[in-house]
């Protein structure tokens, strides 16, 4: 059986494809067939041309050979039979009314009588199904206000449906038979012609005798094969009893597996309905006509951006609308319970497709900032493979990556990014980087870290006796998920923090090692790091090269170790277009500081702490694999967090990078002030309202008694104050609105600020500074 019967009864494309393909068959079956029997006539009615008709005859059957080229043990058996004959062809030259009487009468029975029936049951079939078409269309046509003309249509339906299916049962039984029988058929007469061959021809005794085991094994299986027809017989003549027990429910209708015929109203010209077979694809909706067409027609790119609904506005029945930002399409089910099911798995679908998106931060009445309008846009994907490493998978290095982890910093294949998305979004945060807009904060933070930097943090200690294999382009999906989750969750290959404070001169207490007992004055520190691009490769200069921070610590000056320093030296190159946004207008510049620390003080959360105060995100990442809390606090520094530090810093894609690996946003230092309080202080609009858009507490209050809107008023900066004012409106609006938080006016304005802050940093703060007392005036309260 190649086809199931409920592809018959439900009358899928598969179906149709299926008899499509099967009445091809049959029509070069009986091409070849008929090329045999006229064969065979020529080599019976021209005596004298026997021998080179003969030739011919079994050339004919070579063609026959290839039509079951699928079928091993037939084909080896043809191949057999054909070989055979041609050996015979030589005695061959009394043999044509024994020829007449096996090979033409039979093979011209089969095609008469079987081919033949099986092309007229098509002819019957084709008339009801198009009866079955105009049935369908005459129900979906009936005014729901007619109730008379409704039944009417629902009993010709009805009675059309069930014509159809056990029309469509019995066509698929006869085409069944029929490809059972042709093998035995064919094979028998051929033996027949055969057997009546070694009868007649005493000189081919000897070679008959050399193939005689062979042919009856093949006798055996024909019986077998006819055995097996018969059982086969029977059991498709109790199939129609499954026509009744068959109804629209078992319809697969999963989440993501839901399909089936819907009429779909035309959006141009006269608005005409015509009925398509529909489907979910990769969150797409998507259909394709019944038969003679392979390729699909998307309907709806992204579900995440779409809502669905039942539709009313019409006469027709069981109609609903799936609408876009862009577009609106109006479609019919045949009845309610598939109206229902449609709309319910369209529903969740959506919701599915909401769930594994990145994670950005939904509209909510009961948050001053969720319904700040994000500033998102298509990205030059091909320059993040530009990025030293990028140009290949970061754990198995298949080519040609299209999915990154915004928190990790790195490129994946998409077999990798189904992994990541299996360990959660607290490990892994998964973005495409063709289909998704992405956020100007999450550009800065994927341009300073890349597959090398990461690679060489997550990897530095992998060796082939650690038990677990590397995962690679093709390798299996449970040596890859084993792979990534050792890489990522348990860190298994990260260096130790005992490995990196040995290196650095301390021993695994904290205390110094023996060499370095007498010198007590060495520090480690982190220096300030930015990643710089060129456009041009053929200019270099000293600004052009880049440090990246490493796990090798090297004596950069007398008595300091830099944690981190020259990993590589490389530069990035990007052309006009430039995603590649750089991160220097929204910092005080490079200037070689340095944060520095006592070596007795080293650990990962000291490190992410000084890392954070120079924006230095490669060193970031490797305090948090070295296991820094993301809870920690400085009590000898206000008991401040490392997203303070980021803050001061005056980065955008630290404080973003931080966020997205889930450092708490509120947390408030020993006077009372949080991250937003010291955005606010410093002026930085850009963290502003990077800080409201991940939900930071507008109206926290400081142990002095101020808010960041009373700071941001003292500072006379304009921006920040319109900024904190509009969030707090805002919320004001949803609480009174019914909840619903989606004033336009003010998603407007924000998504302006987001704008500005990312493309003109540099004047946005010219023009509050202009506006702002002098600095002494405003000299950081810490």
């Amino acid at each position: 059986m190649k086809i199931e019967f409920e592809e018959c009864l439900k009358d899928t494309p598969k179906f149709r494809q299926y008899l499509s393909k099967e009445e091809n068959d049959i029509e070069h079956l009986e091409q070849r067939l008929e090329r045999i029997i006229k064969m065979c006539t020529v080599a019976v009615d021209s005596g004298k041309d026997y021998i080179k008709n003969q030739s011919a005859f079994a050339t004919s059957l070579w063609d026959l050979q290839k039509h079951f080229s699928n079928d091993k043990n037939a084909h080896n058996a043809l191949g057999k039979v054909i070989h055979c004959f041609q050996e015979m062809n030589k005695y061959h030259t009394i043999l044509l009314d024994q020829a007449s009487r096996t090979v033409l009468k039979n093979l011209s029975v089969f095609v008469k009588d079987d081919i033949n029936q099986v092309k007229d049951y098509k002819n019957h079939f084709t008339k009801v199904s198009e009866s079955l078409d105009n049935a369908l269309i005459k129900n979906a046509q009936a005014s729901k206000n007619r109730p008379q003309e409704v039944q009417e249509a629902v009993n010709i339906l009805a009675a059309t449906k069930s014509c159809f299916q056990h029309t469509a049962l019995d066509y698929v039984n006869y085409i069944t038979l029929l490809q059972s029988r042709k093998i035995p058929a064919i094979l028998s007469t051929l033996l027949d012609y055969y057997q009546a061959c070694g009868t007649y021809f005493h000189q081919g005794s000897d070679l008959c005798n050399d193939f005689d085991e062979f042919f009856k094994s093949v006798s055996d299986e024909v019986n077998s094969m006819r055995s097996s027809y018969h059982q086969l017989e029977k059991s498709m003549q109790n199939r129609h009893t499954s026509v009744n027990d068959y109804t629209e429910n078992n319809i697969n209708q999963s989440v993501n597996r839901i399909e089936g015929y819907l009429f779909k109203r035309k959006s141009k010209g006269f608005k005409t309905w015509c009925r398509r077979w529909f489907y979910l694809c990769d969150n797409q909706l998507v259909y394709r006509k019944r038969s003679h067409e392979e390729s699909y027609t998307v309907m709806e790119e992204d579900l995440r951006i779409c809502t669905v609904r039942p539709f009313n506005d019409n006469d027709r029945r069981f109609c609903f609308e799936v609408i876009s930002p862009t577009k609106s399409h109006i479609l019919q089910a045949d009845s309610a319970d598939m109206l229902s099911a449609w709309i319910n798995a369209l529903q969740k679908s959506i919701g599915a497709a909401l769930q594994f998106e990145p994670q950005t931060r939904r509209p909510s009445s009961s948050s001053p900032s969720s319904n700040i309008g994000s500033s998102k846009k298509k990205i030059h994907w091909e320059q993040f493979l530009k990025i030293p490493g990028n140009s290949t998978c970061c754990d198995c290095k298949g080519s040609e990556p299209r999915w990154a982890s915004i928190n990790l910093g790195i490129t994946l294949c998409i077999a990798c990014s189904g992994v990541h998305r299996s360990l959660g979004v607290h490990y892994s945060k998964v973005r495409s980087l063709t289909l998704d807009a992405w956020e100007p904060e999450n550009v800065k933070v994927m341009m300073e870290l890349g597959n090398d930097i990461i690679n060489k943090i997550y990897e530095a200690n992998y060796t082939e006796e650690s038990g677990i294999l590397q995962a690679t382009e093709n390798c299996e999906n449970a040596i890859r998920e084993a792979y990534i989750k050792a890489k990522y969750i348990e860190k298994k290959f990260v260096c130790q923090i005992d490995s990196v404070a040995i290196e650095m001169g301390l021993n695994a207490e904290g205390g110094n090692s023996e060499n370095d007992q007498s010198d007590e004055s060495k520090k480690w520190g982190v220096k300030k790091f930015r990643r710089r691009h060129r456009k041009d490769s053929s200019s270099k200069s000293d600004d052009d090269s880049i440090n990246f921070p490493s796990m090798n610590l090297n004596l950069s000056r007398e008595h300091l170790l830099l944690v981190g320093e020259n990993l590589n030296n490389s530069t990035v190159q990007c052309d006009n277009r430039g995603i590649l946004g750089s991160d220097q207008e929204s910092t005080e510049g490079e200037d070689n500081i340095i944060e520095e620390g006592s070596l007795a003080t080293f650990n990962s959360n000291l490190l992410l702490y000084k890392a954070s105060a120079v924006h230095n995100l490669p060193v970031m990442s490797m305090a948090f694999a070295l296991g820094a809390d993301k809870l920690w606090k400085n009590s000898e520094d206000l008991n401040r967090t490392p997203l303070h530090q980021a803050v001061l810093s005056g980065s955008v894609m630290a404080c973003e990078y931080l966020l997205l690996n889930g450092v708490p946003i509120n947390t408030a230092d020993d006077l009372g002030y949080t991250p937003l309080h010291l955005a606010t202080q410093k002026g930085c609009i850009a963290q502003t309202y990077l800080l409201l858009k991940h939900k930071a507490q507008y109206d926290s209050e400081a142990k002095d008694g101020k808010k960041p809107i009373d700071i941001a008023v003292d500072k006379r900066n304009a921006d920040i104050v319109t900024l904190l004012r509009l969030t707090r409106l805002n919320e004001e609006i949803g609480v009174n609105d019914e909840g619903n938080g989606e004033d336009e006016t003010y998603k407007d304005v924000m998504k302006d600020f987001s704008n500005f802050a990312s493309s003109q940093p540099r004047l946005l703060r010219n023009r509050n500074e202009n506006a702002s007392p002098s600095r002494n005036e405003t000299e950081d309260k810490e």
